[in-house]
């Protein structure tokens, strides 16, 4: 993979307007193999790194956000205004610029498969809340000099690199500086180091807590089982007799519910009859009702019934009637319309009179108007040219204004000058004094600086020696072995901490696991005592005798026996001549009492039967219990043999140990400050070891910086006389234009007040034109004042003419109005005629109703008037009439088949009555099948059993086999995965030794990386010590950077995946070399292009890298605006 540009806008401090875009391949990025960036704290570095990341994975490592991270910061009760939509700390769309409402990182690289790709991020800010990130990747190909765009799934951005985002980081990002606190950290914080480097921080504690899961599950299953197995062998009839004889019973019992379900089958269809019949009886009453309902509805409305008869033989007449009635109307309208256009024709004859006069005075106004224009018109020609010399005037005006504003800015111009003149001089005479002093002042300042520095160097001199002498007579290999000796102690002190309470604990589990069992035992004792008690089958015999006592007692041959029973007459079955139970009185409360009799040792017999199940169910489970027990007994003597053999071990080391883990624990402090003792003396020593080397680098760099301090001094001085000698030439020049500048002042005030006086005398001509103009026709215009008095001698003539118009209307409207009175009295003559024609044929209609003898009640034009205004809804009384004769007609039908249906169904009656019917069938239903369903159910649950058994044993064979193996898992790689990690991590640390020993040796031969077999130590073989071994801490500063590189280029090369990737970019930490060295790590860095075909950008603050690397990516800070912006160097 190789990046080919990046584009930025709007990321933290990269606010340029149209953003920031590098192209690594292009320039001097793309001609150099290595480039450093630059650029002070906060300008906007790491920036670019978060750039890239953001567009592969939409993650920086700035915001280190995990999974489950909340998009916005917790706020605990009701959050500010300004919090509502603030994002979490971690949420990277907080890179956007503050302020800007878009900002985007576009990065183009080439992929292993050859393909260009350019991955997208982009993340808005609307209103009040930001948009959610958009990530776009696209596939760019060339065609025909042209670039085509394909999108392409984003989230494919890790198949297509070869890498997840931490695999990324770990192969793009050198953070040198995580592996330098790594070789100074102790064993424990090692493992946890590592494993954040390789990124694997949960998984092994993930393995050990799935595993102890499993075995948990395992565990829990095989017990379940075990005691399920327990309990359905109790279920099951293991004598062949008590089987036969409970199927016996079953049968039996199931014949006598078929034959009582049969009868009640029977009585249910008998008592349907008499629901029946009450129901026929019912409707046959309710039909009555309905059929005399239907009479009294019909005669309600007979009155109706006439009328309408009446009005269906009179319509011929009543429409005679009615256009009578319309043509009379239509009369009285003409009348009002003749009277309304008479008085409409008095009032246009009157206004005709008005517009008459009106006219008159509008001719006498015209000839006014054009009299008047007519004297005006000399006036108005000799004002139009006096005009015409006055705009010439004002010409003149405007000029010799514009003159003298002329003359005005070039008089103030002058001025100026000899103003600025003199000012120069002012300046320039400070300038010299100030020069002057300053160059004493700097003498005087280099000097005291010189002698600070000379002091220093000999100070640092003196520190040097000092500190020598604290290094004499001791020898790190000595300190190293004893501090290896007390931390093999403390390290056995815990094993025996561990492995005593671990003896503690288990003896304390089987002696509390032994009590229980024993209590379980007894438990089971008094259970089995307790279900010898308790005895079933007497109470079920009991039952089942009194259920056919009663059964017999009951049944219809004794009822029909008891009622042919006579006082004094011997009973054939038991010969008694008194019969106290013969009538059903005294019987039913027998029978009564035998039931409740039943019912009670029923209910005694459930009890028995449930208790019996509680007791069974519970010595099951303790049998389960026990066994589980008996295991866990046998695995915790199992551990205790082991932790022993552990123990003896120990024991055999350290022989003045105590047994007690307490005691042990008393031991801890002084084992642990033995061991920090031998730890700080080492350290103390490698401190010294390195303040030796500290202070020769500070000795030699102060004197360094004394003799360069001596050559900028010199410069410095010879730069401030320079600029004494200049200002003295400004100076002398400035007096030199002073003359001629007072000359051209002078010039210039003459210039002024002729051109003032010019304008004075233009003014005044001016001012006596618009005197001469105002004598003629006053202050108005000549072209205004003619063409106001022509308009209104124009307005005048047009209203004699509009008003001539509107009389010859007016006259118009006059001769419509009375043609219209002349139609309206012809349609009133004809409607007179039409009323007369309708009222004759009324009257003949009348005379032959009347003349026929058929119809009783004479008829007038009165009763014809009143029958046309009624408002009767004639055609809802006939649709009532014949609504009410139907209903009638159906009640009389329904009445008849309901009749004939009762008769038919009295054929059918029943032998029983109806009371006689509910009783049999009470005693029927609730008769107890109490035993019938026991009895099944422990059938059900023997067949249960019998099926269940076969499988149920393989079962738990299976799952106890499967229990021991994941028992063995867990136990081998420790409760909490640690001893997993550290045989893994010891694995990973040897691959990594090996491949940073690789690129250690590319710039620089005489250290090598030595892994302490099974542990996570490192020891550093020095070449050029005679391969002397030594540790970590004793490295100085340049060392350890040399080191920490080597295993962050291992780690990039472990983690890389055999993927090739051209970009690296290595974190700060170059500060700590020598220039040798520097020159070394930098040379072999840039040897990555060829060794292993990388282009290296290192991020550096120091001075010294930007001298050393040409090639820069500078991030400079835009003053204090908190802004930045990028450039590429040279």
């Amino acid at each position: 993979m190789k990046f080919i540009k990046l584009a930025i806008l709007n990321l933290a401090s990269l606010d340029r307007a149209g953003g920031e875009v590098i192209n690594f391949e292009e320039g001097a990025l793309g001609e150099s193999n290595i480039f450093s960036i630059v650029g002070p704290t906060g300008s906007g570095k790491s920036t670019l790194l978060d750039a890239i990341c953001l567009a592969l994975y939409n993650r920086a490592p700035r915001y280190p956000r995990k999974k489950g991270d909340k998009d916005k910061m917790e706020i605990l009760g009701i959050p500010d205004e300004g919090e509502k939509n603030r994002l979490s700390p971690k949420d990277c769309r907080n890179i956007l610029t503050r302020g800007k409402k878009e900002g985007y990182s576009k990065l183009t690289f080439l992929a292993n498969n050859g393909n260009v790709y350019r991955a997208e991020w982009y993340v808005e800010f609307k209103t009040k809340n930001y948009s959610n990130a958009i990530c776009s990747l696209y596939r760019l190909t060339s065609r025909k000099a042209k670039t085509e765009e394909e999108e392409v799934d984003w989230n494919k951005i890790p198949d297509i690199i070869g890498l997840d985002y931490e695999q990324f980081l770990r192969t793009v990002l050198i953070a040198q500086g995580t592996f330098a606190n790594f070789l100074t950290a102790s064993e424990d914080e090692r493992y946890q180091l590592l494993e954040k480097l390789i990124g694997n921080e949960e998984i092994y504690t993930n393995i050990a807590t799935r595993i102890s899961k499993v075995k948990e599950e395992a565990t829990r299953a095989f017990n379940e089982i075990n005691a399920y197995f327990g309990a359905i062998d109790k279920d099951i009839i293991k004598d062949k007799k008590d089987l036969d004889a409970l199927t016996t019973r079953i049968d039996k019992l199931e014949e006598e519910e078929r034959s009582a379900k049969t009868e009640l089958l029977k009585i249910a269809e008998s008592l349907g009859w008499y629901d029946t019949e009450d129901n026929l009886e019912k409707n046959i009453t309710l039909y009555e009702g309905k059929l005399s309902d239907a009479r009294n509805k019909l005669d309600e409305i007979k009155a109706d019934a006439e009328r309408l008869a009446l009005h269906d033989s009179t319509i011929e007449a009543v429409k005679l009637y009615d256009n009578a009635e319309k043509k009379q109307k239509e009369i009285d309208g003409n009348e009002t319309e003749l009277k309304s256009l008479s008085k409409k024709v008095a009032q246009k004859e009157a206004e005709i009179d008005k517009e008459n006069i009106n006219l008159a005075k509008l001719k006498d106004e015209a000839q006014k108007a054009n009299q008047t224009l007519e004297q005006q018109k000399p006036h108005i020609n000799k004002a139009r040219t006096l005009k015409g010399e006055l705009e010439s005037a004002n010409t003149t005006v405007k000029e010799k204004q514009i003159a003298k504003t002329n003359a005005e800015g070039a008089f103030s111009k002058a001025k100026q000058d000899v103003d600025n003149n003199a000012a120069a001089i002012r300046k320039g005479e400070e300038m010299l004094q100030a020069a002057k002093d300053a160059l004493e002042k700097l003498k005087s300042v280099l000097q005291k600086k010189a002698d600070e520095l000379n002091e220093e160097a000999e100070k640092g001199k003196k520190a040097l020696e000092d500190e020598q002498k604290k290094t004499e007579g001791k020898d790190s290999d000595t300190l190293q072995k004893t501090k290896d000796a007390a931390e093999k102690k403390k390290t056995d002190l815990n094993e025996a901490i561990r492995v005593r309470k671990g003896i503690e604990t288990g003896t304390k589990t089987i002696s509390d696991l032994e009590k229980k069992n024993k209590e379980l035992e007894e438990r089971n004792k008094e259970i089995e005592d307790e279900l010898k008690k308790v005895n079933t089958e007497d109470l079920t015999k009991e039952i089942e005798t009194l259920r056919k006592t009663c059964t017999l007692m009951t049944s219809e041959n004794w009822r029909e026996h008891r009622a042919s029973l006579h006082d004094g007459e011997e009973c054939p079955l038991c010969g008694s001549t008194h019969h106290p139970y013969k009538s059903g009185e005294t019987f039913e409360p027998v029978v009564h009492e035998m039931e409740e009799l039943i019912s009670s040792k029923e209910d005694k017999l459930k009890k028995q039967n449930d208790k019996k199940l509680r007791l069974s169910n519970e010595k099951s489970q303790n049998a389960g219990i026990l066994e589980t027990n008996k295991s866990t007994i046998a695995d915790t003597k199992e551990a205790l043999r082991n932790l022993e053999d552990e123990w003896r071990v120990i024991h055999s080391q350290h022989t003045d140990w105590p047994l007690e883990s307490d005691n042990l624990e008393i031991l801890k402090t002084s084992v642990e400050q033995d061991a920090t003792d031998a730890s700080n003396a080492l350290k103390e020593y490698n401190k010294a070891v390195k303040e030796v080397d500290r202070l020769r680098e500070a000795k030699e760099k102060a004197e360094k910086e004394a003799n360069n301090f001596k050559t900028e001094s010199e410069l410095k001085i010879k730069e401030a006389e320079k600029k004494q000698t200049e200002c003295t030439t400004d100076l002398q020049t400035e007096k030199g234009k002073t003359a001629n500048l007072k000359e051209q002042l002078s010039e210039k005030d003459k210039n002024l007040t002729d051109a003032t006086n010019a304008l004075r005398k233009a003014n005044e001509e001016l001012e006596a034109k618009k005197q001469a103009i105002k004598k003629e026709i006053g202050n108005n215009d000549p072209d205004v004042l003619e063409q106001s008095l022509t308009t209104a001698k124009d307005n005048a003539d047009k209203a004699v003419k509009d008003k001539t118009e509107a009389i010859s209307n007016l006259n118009a409207d006059l001769k419509e109005l009375n043609g219209k009175i002349d139609s309206t009295n012809q349609t009133k003559a004809e409607n007179l005629s039409k009323r007369d024609t309708s009222i004759n044929a009324l009257t003949e209609w009348l005379a032959s109703y009347n003349a026929d003898k058929s119809h009783q009640q004479k008829l007038s034009v009165e009763d014809i008037a009143l029958l046309a205004e009624a408002k009767d809804n004639w055609e809802e009384i006939r649709a009532c009439l014949k609504e009410r004769g139907d209903a009638l007609t159906s009640a009389e039908t329904t009445l008849k088949n309901e009749t004939k249906a009762h008769t038919e169904h009295q054929q059918n009656k029943p032998v029983l009555t109806k009371e006689e019917l509910v009783a049999r069938k009470k005693k029927l239903e609730s008769r107890s099948i109490t035993e019938l369903v026991e009895a099944r159910a422990r059938m059900q649950r023997h067949e249960s059993a019998k099926q269940q058994m076969g499988p149920m044993s393989k079962k738990k064979q299976d799952a106890e086999t499967f229990m021991n193996e994941w028992k063995e898992i867990s136990d081998s790689i420790g409760a909490d995965g640690k001893t997993l990690r550290k045989v893994a991590q010891c694995y990973t640390l040897h691959f990594l030794i090996a491949h940073a020993n690789v690129e250690i040796r590319k710039f620089n031969s005489r250290y090598e990386l030595q892994q302490v077999k099974n542990s996570l130590g490192i020891r550093v073989i020095d070449h050029d010590r005679a391969d002397d071994i030594r540790d970590t801490t004793s490295l100085s500063g340049g060392e350890t950077f040399i080191v920490s590189l080597g295993l962050a280029l291992g780690l990039s090369s472990l983690s890389s995946r055999n993927i090739s990737f051209e970009n690296l970019f290595v974190d700060e930490g170059f500060g700590t070399l020598d220039p040798d060295t520097l020159a070394t790590v930098i040379d072999s860095l840039a040897m990555l292009q060829t060794s292993q075909g990388k282009k290296v950008g290192v991020i550096s603050h120091t001075d010294t890298m930007s001298e050393r690397i040409t090639t820069q990516i500078r991030i400079i800070k835009n003053g204090n605006s908190g802004s930045s912006h990028i450039e590429i160097y040279p």
